[in-house]
């Protein structure tokens, strides 16, 4: 195996920002929410973990962990705050908002993507009460905040329910009881990756909501006008960055964390029993939990007791996404062998969900064994057999990153068999077509390439577990 290698501090800022912004434009064209949100989450802590070059069980479990923290912020609404940015009187009022709703996302995203680093040296009953305190501080914002509108990011004459003060006030909680907790090391870490978190979230969701208003003024001047995607592409992008300067202030402190034989790495489960950990998590988190308490959470009513306004509260929180991040952690934390799956195959599932759902808009999601479930069966298991294959191979998290990268990237071009009119290019110019119709899916796949010869050049073999710490100046 090659000596390891010190990576720029360019290099923790260029492949993060590349991961994250193509991550980021996929979650809104192929599976948007919350679980559209762990491919970035997916993406870049993969990045990081390859520019650390963390042994292999360890990055497993880190990419959970992002998976769990960048998920989190797809709860928030936002469609009505951006439509703010369309028009000059409340340009600042938008900007507010989406500022304050991605310094959130970026929040708890770095905050438990750093757990995620520490997750050897965090006790199990620190972690579940970091999560209770997150649950706590959800409710204090939903009742304080978010239900009564007092501060409001989206339009009064169509209310829609908010959750960005639920999610802050949330992350403010967990991040003080950690901060108690945790050892000087480890909390420095949990900050920075915080802090760090929030800046790039803000700047990214609040700067890229500018697109709407050069879109706004430059209107039918400009062949290309798909300034959603454009904002999504400079989100993802800064909030990346972000992340991984976190990571480059942070490369000494979390190599040493990640040092020494791990107790997971004589562990070891079958490709069938991984297979079935993984079954198992996307049934809970796709299905039975939803499907068992989305309609009572969504069923509040005036006449409600005070006794049913508690147990609806609790339902909310047990259908939010921050729940079930929780559970994918936990999960992996106990079968860590199968976290790859947890990390890359969930992620991968419901984009797969996405597409099959949109084929198929007719059907109702909870009903098993339909052709719906069967599709969505067939596309995530090609990709856990490929993560299984993978993980035999030296060059797994790399490997990893781009089957990934390239099973999304085929979801979204399986996207234009629902609108083969796209693929109509009568009467337009070439401007059109390349600046136009296709300009997006151009983006999506220049960044791709871009990555992967980045990935292909500069990133080789996978450390061991039991691997030295590499040598940074």
């Amino acid at each position: 195996m090659e000596q390891n290698r010190a990576y720029k501090k360019w290099m923790f800022i260029l492949l993060p920002a590349l991961a994250m912004s193509l991550g980021w434009g996929l979650r809104g064209h192929i599976g948007g929410g919350p679980y559209g949100a762990m491919i970035p989450g997916a993406m870049v802590a993969l990045s990081i973990c390859l520019l650390l070059e963390l042994p292999r069980t360890f990055s497993a479990l880190v990419v959970v962990f992002g998976v769990a923290g960048v998920g989190i912020g797809g709860e928030m609404t936002y469609g009505q705050t951006l439509g703010f940015l369309r028009n000059m009187d409340t340009v600042w009022w938008g900007t507010f908002g989406t500022t304050v709703k991605g310094a959130t996302w970026g929040f708890l995203g770095g905050m438990i993507l750093s757990l995620g680093f520490l997750h050897r040296q965090i006790p199990l009953k620190t972690l579940l009460y970091a999560y209770l305190w997150l649950f706590v501080g959800m409710v204090i914002g939903f009742k304080l905040i978010n239900d009564p509108m007092v501060l409001y990011f989206s339009y009064p004459e169509k209310p829609r329910p908010e959750s960005w003060a639920a999610l802050l006030v949330g992350g403010i909680a967990m991040l003080t009881y950690l901060r108690f907790k945790l050892p000087t090391v480890s909390r420095q870490l949990v900050t920075r990756f915080s802090l760090w978190g929030l800046l790039g979230g803000g700047l990214g969701f609040g700067l890229g909501g500018f697109w709407f208003v050069v879109g706004g003024k430059l209107g039918d001047a400009v062949i290309y006008r798909d300034w959603w995607k454009a904002m999504e592409f400079s989100f993802g992008a800064l909030l990346g960055a972000a992340l991984g300067f976190a990571a480059w202030l942070s490369r000494t402190t979390i190599q040493e964390l990640a040092q020494g034989k791990s107790t997971f790495e004589n562990q070891h489960g079958r490709v069938y029993q991984e297979l079935l950990i993984g079954l198992g998590a996307g049934l809970l988190i796709y299905w039975l939990v939803p499907y068992s308490l989305e309609p009572f959470a969504d069923g509040a009513s005036s006449t409600d007791s005070f006794v049913m306004v508690g147990l609806r509260t609790i339902a909310t929180i047990l259908v939010n996404y921050a729940f079930f991040g929780l559970i994918l952690i936990l999960i992996a934390l106990k079968f860590p062998w199968a976290a790859w799956q947890l990390g890359i195959t969930l992620t991968f599932c419901h984009a797969a969900i996405d597409l099959i759902r949109d084929f198929y808009p007719d059907t109702n999601r909870w009903t098993p064994f339909t052709m719906y479930f069967l599709f969505v069966f067939l596309l995530t298991a090609n990709v856990g057999l490929l993560v299984s294959y993978y993980k035999q191979n030296e060059r797994l998290v790399r490997n990893l990153l781009l089957l990934l990268i390239w099973a999304c990237m085929l979801i979204s071009f399986g996207r234009w068999a629902l609108h083969p009119e796209r693929l109509n290019i009568d009467g337009l110019s070439f401007m059109q077509v390349v600046f136009g119709r296709f300009a997006v899916d151009l983006i999506f796949f220049s960044e791709a390439v871009i990555l992967t010869l980045l990935l292909k050049r500069w990133f080789r073999d996978t450390k061991p577990e039991h691997a030295k710490v590499a040598s940074y100046s």
